[in-house]
Parts: structure tokens; sequence; C-alpha cells
């Protein structure tokens, strides 16, 4: 199952547009976390990857997309790792 995380922060406005995008177009058979980058949790997971800026998408444990991405290379990237 592929599993897609978000990084994001509490004050970023991008970021909560990201994760409302997501919540419509992803099938149900992708695992979706949140990982919030404001607490010391959160930051330690950011770290695990690199991820230094937010929104940050990571899929399957990979850094995808950093910053405003579309619907469209979304879904793209999601379907390229189903084969």
């Amino acid at each position: 199952m592929t599993t897609i995380e978000l990084y994001y922060s509490d004050t970023c406005h991008d970021c909560h547009q990201l994760r409302l995008l997501l919540m419509q177009i992803l099938p149900r058979n992708v695992k979706f976390k949140e990982i919030n980058t404001s607490y010391p949790e959160g930051q330690a997971r950011a770290l695990q990857l690199n991820i230094m800026s937010v929104p940050t998408i990571a899929i399957d444990n990979e850094v995808v997309f950093v910053g405003r991405v579309s619907k469209e290379e979304i879904l793209n990237e999601i379907k390229a790792r189903e084969t």
C-alpha cells in the first residue's frame, strides 16, 4: 500500500490548501499521514528525510514534491508508482 505523508506547519497557508486537495483526490488504497513540523515529533520526522520547508509531500519515505503542486502531478505520481 502506498503511503503519502504531508509535512506542514500550523502557519502555512499553502499547506492547508494542499491538505484539502489531498483529502479530495487520494484513492482509498493510499494511506495518508499528516506530519506537523510545528512540534518536536514532526520536526524529528522531517529531519529524517532532510525536509527543510513545507508543504512537502513524501511518498513511501521519498520526498517527491516541495511547495505548490497540482492535482494532476500528484495523481500522475501515484499512478506511476502503482505499476
